[in-house]
């Protein structure tokens, strides 16, 4: 059996050996090189171990606002704080962080060029410790070996006004960039293993990241629940959009309140629940605000999905009109409708169009490949099943089999 020690030094003594015979090596051990399962022994998003209270968020806001009336260039100069969490097999609890040309730091850490990028971007009022970051973190480590990196802008991001927050996406993306080519530079990681994963606001960052990074193109940005508020009508320069990546996918759980109920973001748009309601709302998880569940269920459902990549069958719609007044209808007229594609998953495979989805109220939260036919009645605050006799906790509607 490897252990962490061992498997460390040899990862060390491939990654700097360039000799041919080394590569077709390199390919053999990184390909077979078994997963270490410590973070197994324990989910740190479970309660009481992340951070996910009401209180530590308003405790942040409140600090960071008495320290901008202390220091009138505290905003200004908070781009600079920005540091990016670094958890491997190898670090699978205990963040290593690395800051933008800190060469030595990322040499000390365990980061591996033959392994996956994936880097999670949270948005308004998070920060790298949360709950929902490391449900995303643990779900790619018991997946296999990835870099996977937690981008914490938490000295921005818990500011009161999001109007202001918006107006500093675009310097908050920027960073990001030069971290990215700091990588690539020192690293010489390719641009397409490299995926953004982003929440909220972050997902507009992703976006954002992923234009100044062109003519080159990263693997793929997975925007959950991308914020609406400021980003509701701007054009495709400001926000996220699809050619921001080679594949762009969002996924949207809250289009009443606080996300983006727009197609035009990415190239496939996932739509669970309709994009509101979503049935363990409030708190399958018990780690994120009850008024902000919906929110975030974008988040565990994509962690699911990297666990399971087949737990998310959706069904194609042939096209969003009726999405929007919640009168699609099955027509294979079947209670019971194969799915046409997967949501989310790791990789992810490139989809085109909009996607529904039923989940259910406890975890697992997917229902698999065959998705129950439900037809939906939709009032001002909840959907209705138009079958009340059905037990399984699925939230309903009904979609066109393709």
């Amino acid at each position: 059996m490897w252990n962490t020690k061992e498997l460390s030094g040899l990862d060390n003594r491939i990654s700097t050996n360039t000799s041919p015979e080394m590569f077709f090596l390199k390919q053999k051990f990184f390909r077979e090189r078994p997963v270490i399962n410590c973070w197994c022994a324990r989910l740190s998003y479970q309660k009481d171990n992340c951070e996910g209270s009401v209180f530590s968020v308003v405790q942040d806001v409140l600090r960071n606002e008495v320290m901008a009336l202390l220091n009138p260039r505290f905003r200004i100069l908070g781009s600079q704080r920005i540091h990016y969490d670094l958890y491997t097999s190898l670090n699978p609890y205990e963040g290593q962080i690395l800051r933008t040309g800190d060469l030595r730091a990322l040499k000390k850490s365990h980061f591996n060029p033959a392994w996956p990028v994936r880097i999670a971007i949270h948005g308004w009022a998070g920060k790298s410790t949360s709950c929902s970051n490391a449900a995303l973190k643990d779900a790619y480590l018991s997946h296999g070996n990835f870099n996977v990196i937690i981008v914490d802008w938490s000295v921005i991001s818990h500011d009161i006004s999001y109007p202001r927050i918006s107006q500093q996406l675009s310097e908050i993306a920027a960073h990001l960039v030069k971290f990215i080519r700091f990588l690539q530079r020192e690293k010489d990681i390719e641009l397409s293993s490299v995926y953004l994963i982003g929440h909220s606001a972050g997902s507009h960052i992703a976006g954002l990241a992923g234009k100044l990074l062109k003519p080159q193109q990263l693997g793929a940005i997975i925007a959950l629940d991308p914020a609406g508020l400021a980003q509701l009508g701007l054009s495709a320069d400001y926000r996220l959009a699809p050619d921001d990546a080679l594949y762009v996918e969002s996924i949207h759980t809250d289009t009443t309140h606080m996300g983006n109920p727009s197609f035009e973001l990415s190239h496939a748009a996932f739509f669970p629940n309709w994009g509101q309601g979503q049935p363990q709302c409030p708190n399958a998880t018990a780690a994120e605000f009850d008024f902000a569940c919906d929110h975030f269920a974008a988040l565990y459902y994509m962690a699911e999905s990297v666990r399971n990549p087949k737990i998310f069958g959706a069904m194609k719609l042939s096209n969003s009109a009726c999405m929007r007044g919640y009168n699609c209808t099955c027509l294979t007229g079947s209670y019971e409708c194969p799915a046409d594609a997967f949501m989310g998953g790791e990789p992810v495979v490139p989809k085109v169009g909009t996607y529904y989805l039923s989940t259910k109220a406890n975890p697992p939260f997917g229902v698999g490949n065959v998705i129950p036919h439900r037809v939906a009645t939709v009032t001002h605050d909840d959907l209705a099943l138009a079958n009340p006799s059905e037990k399984s906790g699925l939230h309903g509607f009904a979609v066109p089999c393709q």
